[in-house]
C-alpha cells in the first residue's frame, strides 16, 4: 500500500492494492475508439501478471468494472473522455467495495445491458490471451 492510500480503511486499500492496475489496464474497453494492439497487449500482460482465471476476469468485468464504466461511457461526461484515473478508481473502488449479496445479483441480472458497449473489446481481449498461450482458465 503505498502513501497515497494510507487513508484508506485496510479493506479498502487492499482491495485498491489488488485492482488498481487491472481497473486502469482494462478500462480502454470502455472508451470510444477501439483499443490499439499495443494495449491489448498491455491488457494481457496484466491480466497475466496478476494470475487471473477466466471466471475472476469475466467477474471483475461484469460486476466491477462494467457498472461504473457504462454509466461513464454513456454520460458523454467531459471527465470520461480525459479519463480521470484517480475519479475512475475512486468510482470502482466504491463500487466494489459496495458489492453485497443483492448487489452482485443484480449486477448478474444486468450485466448483459452493461457489457453492450464494449462486449466485443472484451472479446478481442480473450483472443490476445488465447493467441498468447495464456488463455485464463
Amino acid at each position: 500500500m503505498n502513501d497515497q492510500n494510507a487513508h484508506l480503511a485496510p479493506d479498502v486499500a487492499a482491495l485498491l492494492e489488488r485492482r488498481q492496475e487491472v481497473w486502469l489496464a482494462l478500462a480502454p474497453l470502455w472508451e470510444e475508439r477501439d483499443p490499439r494492439e499495443a494495449e491489448y497487449q498491455h491488457m494481457a500482460e496484466v491480466v497475466e501478471a496478476h494470475g487471473l482465471s477466466f471466471r475472476e476476469l469475466e467477474t471483475l468485468y461484469r460486476l466491477e468494472m462494467a457498472p461504473v464504466l457504462v454509466r461513464e461511457q454513456v454520460s458523454m461526461a467531459p471527465s470520461y473522455k480525459e479519463r480521470d484515473e484517480n475519479r475512475l478508481l475512486s468510482r470502482l473502488l466504491q463500487h466494489t467495495h459496495q458489492l453485497t449479496r443483492g448487489k452482485r445479483l443484480f449486477w448478474l441480472l444486468f450485466s448483459g445491458l452493461a457489457t453492450m458497449p464494449s462486449r466485443h473489446r472484451y472479446g478481442n481481449l480473450l483472443e490476445v490471451l488465447h493467441l498468447r498461450g495464456n488463455t485464463p482458465e
